[in-house]
């Protein structure tokens, strides 16, 4: 069988990669019933959708042809960019708070594209910043540290 769309082909592969591996890193958990959810119980769901849907795009690749099917080359600096920012978000959180985190998620984020303005970025760290803190530490009062541990609270 000859492949039409590259772009879907990878896609689905790749979807299928990260559902598959979801799926099987979630059975280390107990996983629970519908009615008692375990805490493996959701990411083995949402693994299995994705392994699913990595399966359509998979198949649809196969038999479906599309005019603009090539794949482009790899961009590293934009992968860069985009993992660090989440690991340096992941890394921030606990010392440096929640807005410092979100402000260096989105901006470090937005260098991985060469259409994105400053005005633009900053506005979206703001808003971004205060839906975070009313739905989560508001909202929600869970327990994460909302600015710098050297500024006294």
């Amino acid at each position: 069988m000859r492949i039409k769309n590259f772009k879907d082909f990878y896609t689905g592969i790749l979807f299928m990669l990260f559902g598959g591996a979801f799926t099987w890193g979630a059975t280390r958990y107990a996983l629970g019933t519908a009615a008692k959810m375990g805490p493996g119980y959701f990411p083995f769901i949402l693994g299995g959708l994705l392994t699913v849907l990595g399966a359509i795009v998979f198949g649809r690749s196969l038999f479906i042809a599309s005019d603009d099917s090539r794949v482009g080359r790899f961009a590293v600096k934009a992968s860069v960019l985009m993992f660090g920012s989440i690991a340096a978000f992941a890394l921030l959180l606990r010392t440096a708070g929640l807005v410092v985190s979100i402000f260096a998620i989105i901006l470090i984020s937005s260098l991985a594209s060469h259409e994105s303005r400053f005005k633009e970025t900053l506005i979206s760290a703001i808003v971004l910043c205060a839906a975070s803190l009313a739905m989560f530490v508001y909202g929600l009062n869970l327990q994460i540290p909302v600015w710098p541990i050297f500024i006294p609270r």
